[in-house]
């Protein structure tokens, strides 16, 4: 894999994460009444847009864009989704005292 490969997936990883570190909207934007469900989805379909953005200007950087149906936009919302699992457990699923 390319080093643009490992950017992306490092992005991806880290960026997935980022919705559940923090009470903040992205991590910038105070809520007066924290965060509900529908924040959290959109921060990461805002997130699966920024990290797909990146993905295709790299792409296009070294050259041909290749052509995506619809099967390769749902394995990489899967693989958002899976990469921020953690973010997810540190968030709701560990006790803190």
């Amino acid at each position: 894999m390319s080093v643009y490969g490992w950017f992306i997936l490092t992005l991806a990883l880290s960026m997935a994460n980022i919705p559940f570190a923090t009470e903040k909207f992205f991590g910038v934007i105070s809520l007066r009444h924290g965060k509900k469900s529908w924040i959290y989805i959109m921060e990461l379909v805002l997130t699966y847009m920024i990290v797909a953005s990146a993905a295709y200007a790299l792409e296009a950087r070294e050259g041909r864009v290749f052509d995506q149906g619809w099967q390769f936009y749902v394995i990489t919302v899967s693989l958002l989704i899976v990469f921020s699992f953690p973010g997810f457990v540190f968030r709701f699923l560990l006790s803190r005292p």
